[in-house]
């Protein structure tokens, strides 16, 4: 864990064990979010790749800004791009050194230690790439390894996307917060301030709850569980979907420890 206080953010805290929590937490949350009792999921858009040991998480907000965070045992990378706000437009890519590969976002992560580098290939396979020049997509970056932390989100913390990581050094009891678009009136991170509602607290603790359990390995929810979190007769398709996308990180319905794969 590191501690680090910026201007724009206030205090930041980061941790390994942490944000592989909250990813698995924020990944469970945005697709419960369609079926569950509770407002204001973290995450607009979520996928998940690997496991809790070497793995990564994409979450974006359905307008073009996103953020991958990817660990292994050594540490953590997180990229992130605002539309219109990748490595051409904020790192100086030139356009004939574009690869369309890690080298396009090196610059995001400056003195990266060797390490950390699967973990940057794994956060750089999941970003986008321009259409127009073949380019990764992202602007700034973090790197955390044991009690080192570095990247352009502390370098130039004003870059665009940076608090879509700072988020990641704020997280609320165990979980990721989700980001407001209240400009106005930012808090630190820009995160949502009516995040904690009392009447969403049943469904955070079950979340809370089964989470827990599946970073110690598979696990299901109990019916009780499910009758707390979930809206009355949520629509099968629905719980289907929901299900296929839980089951990838171990986490299953009653009697369902095995649900088929999407058709392709």
């Amino acid at each position: 864990m590191i501690e680090r206080v910026t201007p724009r953010f206030g205090h930041l805290v980061f941790d390994r064990d942490a944000i592989v929590r909250a990813a698995l937490r924020a990944y469970m949350e945005r697709w419960l979010y369609v079926i569950g009792r509770f407002s204001f999921p973290a995450c607009y858009g979520a996928m998940w790749e690997g496991d809790l040991q070497r793995g990564a998480i994409y979450n974006d907000d359905g307008e073009g800004n996103y953020e991958v965070v990817a660990w292994t045992e050594a540490g953590v990378v997180g990229l992130a791009c605002e539309l219109g706000c990748g490595p051409i437009e904020q790192l100086r890519l030139s356009l004939d050194a574009v690869t369309g590969g890690p080298d396009d976002v090196r610059g995001a992560v400056p003195g990266l230690p060797a390490e950390l580098e699967p973990a940057f290939v794994m956060a750089v396979g999941m970003l986008y790439v321009g259409e127009e020049h073949g380019e990764r997509q992202a602007g700034v970056g973090f790197w955390l390894h044991g009690d080192r932390v570095g990247g352009t989100l502390f370098d130039k913390p004003t870059a665009n996307g940076a608090r879509r990581l700072a988020a990641w050094g704020l997280l609320h009891k165990g979980r990721l917060l989700p980001l407001s678009c209240e400009s106005y009136r930012p808090r630190p991170g820009w995160i949502v301030t009516n995040h904690d509602r009392p009447q969403d607290a049943p469904a955070h603790a079950v979340m809370d709850a089964v989470v827990d359990r599946a970073l110690k390995g598979p696990t299901e929810f109990t019916p009780a569980e499910l009758e707390t979190l979930l809206v009355p007769t949520p629509d099968p398709k629905r719980v289907l979907g929901i299900q296929r996308r839980l089951q990838k990180v171990g986490i299953t319905w009653p009697g369902s420890p095995e649900i088929p794969e999407e058709p392709a």
